[in-house]
């Protein structure tokens, strides 16, 4: 007999109302009319349905098209052939089945076959290897035992595409396997290349490895014809419709739902905020990086299930560059760097060297494997499936992953003179590197933190995302190479140069000969560098045409290897500058006479010195002191107007690394570039204040030339020594009787030297005329060998004096001594063999500082109108200065990537070299010329 239709309730002792298996309790009969007597009724549901226990007046369909309600249990159960998949996955636990899969029917020798080959508990399986735990500590593998997606549906899909090449089945199971990173042994992914195995086109649109009706996971072709792939016709710009890197992305839900086409902006990164900067990276020969933290609670709670993509480049044109109807679309390649082989993780090295850039040579090519499919945020494969515990709840998430690093790489190719279009403004396949962090969310805080709170960076995830456009450099890189060679020969020659002039000049030290060594290096590589940061910026941020794209290594080894060496050759030479001017020998040259007595007849008693003012002579010393410390640029203006440029103009992000002068948008900056655009505002500025004391000058006195008129005011010649042979001499013999007078005096001293009623102040006491522009108070010094003996000889005896109540009398006839002998023994013989002694500098020697001939043999002067004796000061060393200066900076900005702090710290290393070169060189001139030091400041 059939079931009823329609039969009556059953009220138990309770009072309980009830029906039979597969009906539905109603408040109307089978007709829609309400019973006699308001009674309630059982309705039969139509067999393809079941009636829940928890809802017993609704009939709810069965989940599959396959089955039908079992008139005796009233469970929807499969055709037969078929079988559930929950039971399968339930392992027929009758507790379980309602938790797990899908409730749908599946072939049941499909499921036969795939039983045998993957238990439960190897597809359920779902492994985390290098995973982020507590105290920063690394665990190697963390296991999900029953991992919920792969409960829910991988049998289904495995199943489903294997029988009926079912497309969302087949996609689902390409999605898990992108769960698993693409593992080979993984389950899902096994099935899907055994499946494609058995494919006979295995080659859609063109592309090798897209099997036909199966999803795209996985590359067969050799790595570097995909990377290197010439098949991209689209023509890249810099400005217009061809400057924006079109792509477009196409979706997947878990389950295999395909979402559809949608262009790709900002979603390759998890960071948000605005929309115009995150997609900037779209614009081409922009290298972007954007960095952010994302809240992990936050993306735990997110209701959705991952979301899957693939992502391919509009390509509009054909290879004739003809406008196609519809964009075609050209795959781009995943390289997932976690994707492990075993237990290899080939890709592994492009996340930890993200500056390293191939061509079609490149060995690494042949390491790296290709993948199509990935995600972003994976949250559910971490959780075990409802039906694992005791209380059938929801079990926690255990581990989180999520995309920590994406790259997207696009490649400029080089033009092939063999065919009739310009291929060096196509790209070859952009290709996109993804590295995942997983973490255990127990060491997740529960808590909201602020910024630097203690284990912050386990609840909010840094993230990065990076645009990298390239292009083959090997020519460059060739031209840099012969460039290095020449450097090297040109540093060779020019320390070659300099150390046979030291020969020459018997001035063979080893502090000189290290300082000549550190400055050719340093002014070669500076420059070298300078060059090369040059063309970086000329050829890459004003190019109209994308004709040139930076390394992708920034900074790059060589730019590092090239500048810390010039800084740190230039540090050492200003340092061993600084320290061979405080060692130099100095000795003021007084030529003052005793006046006569008022009397006529009083003699200075026996061994007394001459009653001669010494205030000149301290004045003198002074002035030099104060000169000691002195530059023609300030440190201070130079470096707060380069800050104006760099930091209150925005000029600095003159570096960013987008081909686009006129963009000022904040962003990473490339340090090559960067070291020019600081370089150049530094020059900049420090031109403006050389050019402002050249103008200044003229209208006012050199403090050089100042301090040679004022050596001839006080009657007081300046000796200096800063080799042993050579030096320099000021001549300040004043042509007035005295000059220890008062102030009428001077000035009628003064008076008849302008109306030409006293000799021509200099040496030789020549006319303008004579000398033909020609200095004749300010000379170049070498001294032969027996000057140099007999003053060393002095200066030692003077020094050498023990201190005691008698030291300051032996000093006082020392200097007395040393004196009398440069003044009569090597001054007047110059002046009296002027036509021998006193010559002007020859070609060589202006170029090279070649020495005269013979001058061990007799002392010889060069006239000096360049003030060359400055070399003894901070005035002579300016270049090295600002030089060291821009370096010091350029250094500092490289570690902090902050024009603020290298700013700081130039200008306190900047003051230090100038406050211990004061110090230093005011107690080298007291102990030379044997003034008290007190008397110097």
């Amino acid at each position: 007999a059939g079931v009823p239709a329609e039969t009556s309730v059953t009220v138990d002792s309770k009072g309980v109302c009830s029906c039979p298996v597969g009906h539905i309790m109603s408040d109307l009969n089978a007709t829609g009319q309400t019973p006699r007597g308001f009674v309630k009724t059982c309705i039969l549901c139509p067999f393809t349905s079941y009636v829940d226990a928890s809802d017993p007046y609704t009939c709810r369909p069965c989940p599959d098209d396959l089955m039908s309600r079992d008139p005796s249990s009233g469970v929807c159960v499969c055709k037969q052939g078929y079988v559930e998949d929950s039971s399968i996955v339930a392992e027929n636990t009758p507790a379980v089945i309602s938790l797990v899969g899908r409730h749908v029917c599946l072939d049941r020798a499909v499921v036969a076959t795939l039983t045998v080959a993957y238990k439960v508990a190897q597809y359920a399986k779902f492994s985390f290897y290098d995973t982020l735990d507590a105290g920063g500590s690394r665990t190697q593998e963390v296991t999900v035992e029953q991992s919920a997606p792969f409960m829910t549906y991988f049998m289904e899909a495995a199943a489903k595409c294997s029988s009926a090449r079912n497309e969302e089945a087949c996609q689902t199971l390409a999605n898990l396997c992108a769960l698993q990173l693409h593992d080979e042994e993984a389950p899902s992914c096994k099935v899907l290349e055994k499946l494609t195995q058995m494919v006979l086109n295995k080659e859609v649109h063109g592309f090798k490895g897209w099997n036909e009706g199966f999803p795209w996971t996985q590359y067969t072709e050799q790595p570097r014809d995909i990377l290197f792939s010439t098949g991209i016709n689209r023509v890249v710009s810099l400005n217009g419709e061809g400057s924006v890197v079109a792509m477009t992305l196409s979706k997947y839900a878990l389950n295999g739902t395909f979402l559809g086409f949608e262009a790709l902006t900002t979603q390759l990164t998890l960071c948000r905020g605005d929309e115009r900067l995150l997609a900037s990276y779209q614009k081409f020969g922009s290298n972007v990086r954007r960095e952010c933290t994302v809240d992990l609670k936050t993306l735990i709670a997110e209701p959705e299930e991952p979301v899957f993509y693939e992502l391919w480049v509009e390509d509009p044109v054909d290879v004739t560059g003809e406008t196609l109807p519809i964009p075609a679309l050209w795959p781009v390649p995943v390289i997932v760097a976690n994707y492990r082989e075993g237990a290899s993780s080939p890709n592994a090295f492009l996340a930890e060297d993200l500056a390293i850039d191939w061509n079609v040579g490149s060995q690494e090519l042949d390491k790296i494997v290709l993948h199509r499919r990935f995600f972003l945020v994976d949250h559910v494969s971490g959780r075990k499936s409802k039906g694992t515990t005791p209380d059938r709840l929801d079990p926690k998430l255990e581990v989180v992953r999520w995309a920590k690093q994406v790259i997207l790489r696009v490649s400029l190719q080089q033009d092939d003179p063999s065919t009739p279009f310009d291929e060096s403004v196509r790209i070859f396949a952009p290709y996109v590197v993804i590295a995942y962090e997983q973490q255990q969310t127990s060491i997740i805080p529960e808590e909201e933190m602020g910024f630097g709170g203690e284990d912050e960076s386990y609840r909010y995830a840094p993230i990065s995302f990076r645009s990298q456009y390239t292009m083959q450099l090997d020519g460059y890189w060739a031209a840099m190479l012969i460039l290095f060679i020449l450097m090297i020969i040109v540093t060779i020659i020019d320390f070659g140069v300099k150390a046979s002039v030291r020969t020459q000049s018997s001035a063979m030290d080893p502090v000189g000969l290290a300082a000549d060594f550190f400055g050719s290096v340093a002014g070669v590589f500076f420059w070298s560098v300078w060059f090369f940061a040059a063309y970086w910026f000329f050829f890459f941020k004003l190019q109209s045409e994308p004709t040139t794209l930076m390394p992708l290594e920034n900074p790059h080894h060589s730019y590092l290897i090239l500048v810390i060496l010039a800084m740190v050759c230039k540090v050492m030479h200003v340092i061993l500058l600084v320290y061979r001017q405080c060692c130099i020998d100095i000795f003021f040259i007084d030529w003052e006479k005793e006046k006569a007595p008022e009397d006529g007849i009083s003699k200075p008693k026996k061994g007394e010195l001459p009653n001669v003012s010494v205030w000149r002579y301290i004045l003198i010393a002074n002035e030099w002191c104060e000169m000691q410390g002195n530059r023609h640029t300030d440190v201070d203006f130079t470096l707060m107007f380069v800050l104006l440029f760099l930091a209150g103009l925005k000029f600095e992000n003159l570096a960013t690394q987008q081909p686009n002068a006129s963009d000022l948008t904040p962003g990473d900056p490339n340090m090559v570039v960067r070291f020019f655009v600081i370089s150049m505002f530094y020059f900049l500025v420090v031109l403006i204040q050389v050019l402002y004391k050249a103008v200044t000058y003229r209208f006012e006195q050199d403090p050089l030339d100042h301090f040679a008129d004022l050596c001839q005011l006080a009657n007081i010649s300046t000796f200096i020594l800063d080799e042993e042979l050579h030096g320099y001499y000021i001549h300040g013999r004043a042509v007035h009787p005295h000059c220890d007078v008062n102030m009428q005096k001077m000035q009628a001293n003064l008076e008849a030297e302008a109306e030409g009623n006293l000799p021509f102040r200099g040496l030789t006491q020549k006319g303008e005329a004579d000398l033909n522009g020609a200095s004749d108070v300010v000379f170049e010094l070498y001294v032969s060998q027996a000057i140099r003996d007999k003053y060393r000889d002095h200066v030692s005896a003077a020094t050498g004096a023990k201190r005691g109540p008698g030291r300051a009398e032996i000093q006082s006839q020392a200097q007395h001594k040393i004196n009398d002998f440069l003044a009569t023994q090597v001054v007047d013989n110059l002046a009296q063999n002027a036509s021998d002694a006193v010559i002007l500098p020859s070609i060589l020697h202006k170029i090279i500082s070649s020495p005269p001939a013979k001058i061990r043999e007799a002392a010889v002067l060069i006239r000096d109108n360049g003030n060359l004796y400055s070399r003894v000061l901070l005035y002579g060393i300016e270049y090295d200065l600002i030089l060291f200066d821009l370096l010091v900076f350029v250094i500092w900005d490289l570690v902090f990537v902050d024009v603020f702090i290298a700013a700081l710290l130039t200008y306190v290393m900047a003051h230090a070299i100038v406050e211990l070169r004061s110090k230093y060189g005011t107690a080298n001139v007291a102990a030379k010329t044997l003034v008290d030091e007190r008397f110097l400041s």
